[in-house]
């Protein structure tokens, strides 16, 4: 019974923690999802500032020696210091050209940039930049013919030097046409270091693409200089990455959820999108800021939360056995004490003491209704007990009464016996007398006639004797 009690109680109990415990986990895991929907838009949003941070810094390097260009165009020399004072100002950049246009200036008869860059931590100067005349390439005439100051896209393969790199370039405007091209280069691998250091999880992975799809940005540095983003993934297994990849490429922003190989990722990505400052002339690059998260690091912090919470169920479903057990063996004690006294006056043993108690509830009530009934027990037993032996010794007397009524039949038995043999022989002394005394009654004297008859009244008072003697016994 005390099983039942704790096992119905444990399972009421369970069922009202079991769902409260479900809904719990569901609302914690609605919960942690926008957490960690959060937590990713805060990390896009700070390695997005971190980057554009490094990229101010730049910009106004460049603002601070734009204005000493146009006062030394004539003077080569002075335009190599301006570039190495460039590299010696801001650690981060890694070249600095001042490419001048061939319509306005030229240098011994011949186009001139003034060049210089790190090679291994050393500062080198060269007059060129690739194979490639500088008037061929994208990062000297895109600006010369938009006028205006801008980020390239990332510099790579045969465009650059075995370093990939991302320009900075500035129309060096007087009052009359643009003289020329100041371009400032930042390595792609910089950026990669800066966002790498900002990542919030060991293994996320942190990306940059250009609006072709290129990478400025790149878990692994040494992939920049010869792979794009949509080559990469254009064989990967599940479609979500191609189409998160496409819609970067069109600016868009969002999340998305992919596996590659056995391990699913979480990816949102936004639109890069420069801060605005004093003096700073904002663009659109057309780049686009991406995070790649394997959800299992994403949710590992909060899934100690999930297992506590099991965890702290499953002890309180143990802790709520524990204490319905002991509640339960409390309480039904006197149940037990009083099957235990049941039994032993079901073998015949009713003098038991009672049981005192002072509980008000059920079992309170049926002890004391036991204890009365066990008192009634005892005194009807007791006077059964008295009547038992009463009527033992009534058998008693019974049994000896027959035993002497039997001994006085025997008695009386051989008594008649006795009487009857007695009176046999005085009755046939009479026969004897009166037949003879019919037979010969005639010839008899008178004496032997008397002698006849006194023997047969002699006989006659002996049976009177007998019979009196018999009445007298059977009385």
């Amino acid at each position: 019974m005390s099983a039942k009690i704790i096992l119905r109680t444990v399972f009421s109990m369970a069922l009202l923690l079991i769902p409260t415990t479900f809904a719990m986990v569901i609302g914690t895991r609605m919960i942690t999802r926008e957490e960690v929907g959060r937590q990713v838009d805060q990390a896009l949003d700070g390695i997005a500032y971190r980057i554009d941070n490094t990229l101010l810094g730049v910009e106004q390097t460049a603002a601070t020696i734009q204005g000493d260009i146009p006062n030394r165009l004539d003077n080569p020399q002075e335009l190599f210091k301006l570039c190495r004072k460039v590299l010696e100002a801001n650690p981060s950049i890694n070249g600095c050209a001042i490419a001048l246009n061939p319509d306005e200036h030229t240098f011994r008869g011949k186009p001139f940039m003034a060049y210089v860059h790190r090679v291994h931590e050393e500062i080198r100067s060269a007059e060129s930049f690739t194979s490639q005349p500088f008037t061929e390439q994208e990062w000297y005439k895109t600006p010369l013919l938009e006028g205006v100051a801008s980020w390239g896209g990332p510099l790579k393969n045969e465009q650059t030097e075995s370093e990939p790199l991302l320009s900075y370039c500035i129309p060096i405007v007087t009052d009359g046409p643009v003289e020329g091209i100041l371009a400032i280069d930042l390595s792609l691998s910089v950026l990669t270091r800066i966002a790498q250091d900002y990542k919030t999880s060991t293994h996320s992975y942190i990306t940059l693409l250009d609006k072709d799809g290129s990478y400025i940005v790149h878990p692994d540095s040494t992939r920049l200089l010869h792979m794009d983003s949509l080559a990469e993934l254009r064989d990967a297994e599940d479609p979500a990455v191609m189409e998160a990849l496409q819609e970067m490429v069109r600016g868009a922003s969002g999340k998305r959820s992919f596996s590659l190989g056995s391990t699913r990722y979480l990816m949102a990505y936004m639109p890069f999108r420069q801060s605005a400052y004093p003096g700073r002339q904002v663009g659109n690059p057309g780049w686009s800021l991406a995070v790649i998260y394997p959800e299992k690091d994403l949710y590992n912090e909060f899934d100690p939360g999930f297992r506590l919470a099991i965890i702290m169920t499953l002890v309180g479903l143990l802790l709520l056995f524990a204490g319905a057990t002991v509640i339960a063996r409390t309480s039904l004690r006197p149940l037990r004490k009083l099957m235990y006294v049941t039994k032993i006056i079901s073998k015949g043993n009713y003098k038991l003491p009672g049981f005192e108690t002072s509980r008000t509830d059920e079992v309170g009530r049926l002890q004391n209704q036991y204890n009365k009934m066990l008192h009634a027990v005892a005194g009807h037993m007791e006077q059964l007990e008295n009547l038992s032996q009463k009527e033992a010794q009534h058998q008693d007397a019974l049994a000896r009464t027959y035993a002497r009524t039997k001994e006085i039949q025997k008695h009386k038995a051989a008594f008649f016996g006795n009487m009857t043999h007695q009176m046999a022989d005085v009755t046939a002394e009479i026969r004897e007398s009166v037949d003879k005394l019919c037979e010969s009654g005639a010839d008899m004297s008178k004496d032997d006639e008397v002698k006849v008859l006194n023997s047969i009244e002699m006989n006659g008072n002996k049976v009177t004797e007998i019979l009196n003697d018999m009445l007298h016994a059977n009385s």
